[in-house]
């Protein structure tokens, strides 16, 4: 029905700008959602990598003895995971900044 009545009289530039603003705002909004889902991905094999290097020279039992003396983890989820004590050679960590 809009595109009806755009026929006879067109948007005005001020319409246009109005519409595009709305479709800027929503595809920085999932922009934004993609990358923090993508910090957690980042954060996920960091942690699993350095989980798995520690298992490997500490072996299965000393790293499973010093998790179960861990207190146990808080009841609220917190937004961003820990992060681990060693890291994977040239990973860096992607922070994102307020722009």
């Amino acid at each position: 029905m809009r595109s009806l009545a755009n026929l006879f009289s067109p948007p005005t530039p001020e319409k246009i700008a109005e519409k595009e603003l709305q479709d800027m705002r929503l595809t920085l909004f999932q922009a934004e959602r993609r990358l923090l889902e993508a910090q957690m991905q980042v954060d996920y094999y960091r942690n699993m990598i350095a989980f798995l290097e520690e298992v490997g020279t500490v072996g299965v039992e000393g790293v499973a003895d010093r998790r179960t003396a861990l207190p146990p983890a808080p009841s609220t989820p917190t937004l961003h995971a820990p992060q681990p004590t060693r890291s994977a050679p040239g990973l860096a960590t992607i922070v994102p900044t307020a722009a």
